[in-house]
């Protein structure tokens, strides 16, 4: 544990924080949630949201998870439960529970952390949850992903506010806020001085071992002009306005290029290549395969130019490309400028079950609901096609006449759900028995999650 010494650097004043707040735009709010670690940083932004929610009557909620990672990170997070009642702080400790990783610990320690930090606050109604992320920690990310390779993207500067990665759409997890990013850590320090608070140090933060704390000392360290912590968050913030407006440019580029289908694939209009940037061209490519794949990240970078190569390649041609897989999509051609873009289905989910009245996010791209029955969402398998075939004897006819061609039917299809109740009963989408004009058949309401 440490307690802040008397140094130069003024505080981040209440008047300051305030400020920085309000330009945040936040929604009202009854109750918040601050992730409090015990370190420094983490113990001075509880502080300042102490404060700020005591002058507008917020609850506010201070949420530790304990990893279990080290001996001593119960009696850590104890230490911390008590410095937070002397405060009147709400004061919750999370566990991570279960089997720990040998390898990648502390990346797999950030998931698990976010996991229950998000699963908390959506199960308390918390709206907003803080995170105390400062001006050092947004110049150190920069230099990583630098020496990394990244692109425009990755060397963006974080936002203030960001939707909570990987949401559960069947709970409202909470938006991701941190007011500290353009504030110097010096001045969080201050911020522990003047309130004399203690914290506590975490041993990784010395490890050398971890290339982060290999950035922080070069950064303490470095003669370099320019090399600091101020230059490299404004260089990253001057980045994060770039990102913005080449992400604009996408958005209109996909509404110019781009049509989804209800069935959960994309026709893409080949003239792209030819009339967009190839930055601009690539950032589509990517967004129209993470929304048919249902994956919560793109595809790598260098995969996008492979296939963007071949795009603009003679090969390339109407059915002469018979189709290729790429990040869990299925790519081919239909006559000479519609590509089409579907989900890969040997990468589609496992089966799951389904129970009357329930909302399932199934393989992470279709919402279904199911009333008054049950059974198990599966993809739609070339048996359950024969065995409406054979019930139906118009069944085939029908479900021609739903998509453009064959090829289309034939790639579509099996990417869809269906449900089997159970009594054993085939359950199809029911956009797909509005279509083909079926009454003989029990459906189930399907939207395509994009």
């Amino acid at each position: 544990m440490q307690l802040a010494q008397k140094g130069e650097p003024s505080s981040l004043s209440a008047e300051e924080f305030q400020n920085i707040i309000s330009a945040m735009n936040l929604d009202a709010a009854q109750h918040i949630a601050v992730a409090v670690s015990g370190g420094g940083d983490s113990m001075a932004l509880t502080l300042l949201l102490k404060n700020w929610c005591d002058e507008r009557n917020i609850k506010l909620t201070a949420l530790t998870v304990d990893h279990g990672l080290r001996d001593n990170s119960n009696a850590e997070a104890s230490q911390v439960s008590k410095w937070l009642s002397e405060l009147s702080i709400d004061h919750h400790i999370l566990g991570w529970h279960g089997d720990k990783p040998t390898t990648n610990i502390q990346d797999q320690a950030r998931k698990a952390r976010y996991q229950l930090l998000g699963k908390w606050c959506a199960d308390h109604d918390i709206k907003y949850l803080f995170l105390a992320h400062h001006r050092e920690d947004q110049a150190e990310t920069f230099l990583i992903r630098l020496f990394r390779g990244s692109g425009i993207d990755g060397l963006s500067a974080m936002e203030k506010m960001t939707p909570f990665p990987g949401t559960n759409f069947e709970k409202k997890y909470p938006t991701l806020c941190r007011p500290l990013l353009d504030v110097a850590k010096e001045k969080l320090v201050e911020v522990l001085n003047e309130h004399s608070q203690q914290w506590i140090e975490d041993p990784s933060n010395k490890d050398i071992k971890y290339t982060r704390i290999q950035i922080r000392e070069l950064l303490r360290s470095s003669e370099i002009e320019g090399l600091d912590a101020d230059r490299l968050s404004k260089t990253a913030n001057r980045m994060r306005r770039v990102r913005s407006l080449l992400e604009e440019m996408t958005v209109s580029a996909e509404t110019d290029y781009v049509s989804y289908s209800a069935f959960g694939f994309a026709t893409v209009n080949r003239k792209f290549i030819n009339e967009l940037h190839e930055e601009i061209a690539l950032r589509l490519l990517s967004t129209v395969i993470k929304t048919v794949s249902g994956a919560t990240y793109p595809p790598r970078h260098k995969k996008l130019e492979t296939l963007y190569e071949k795009l603009q390649g003679q090969d390339f041609q109407g059915q002469t490309f018979q189709g290729q897989t790429l990040a869990g999509s299925m790519i081919f051609m239909i006559g000479a400028d519609e590509i089409i873009f579907a989900r890969e289905v040997s990468a589609i989910s496992k089966p799951a079950q389904i129970t009357d009245g329930q909302t399932l996010l199934w393989d992470n791209r279709f919402l279904i609901n199911l009333k008054d029955s049950s059974g198990t969402v599966t993809s739609i398998s070339e048996d359950h096609l024969k065995k409406l075939s054979d019930e139906l004897a118009d069944f085939k006819e029908k479900l021609a006449s739903v998509f453009k061609n064959n090829l289309i039917r034939d790639r579509i299809m099996p990417s869809l759900p269906c449900i089997i109740d159970q009594d054993e009963t085939i359950l199809l989408p029911e956009m797909l028995i509005n279509k083909m004009n079926l009454e003989q058949i029990s459906g189930f309401s399907v939207v395509f999650n994009k």
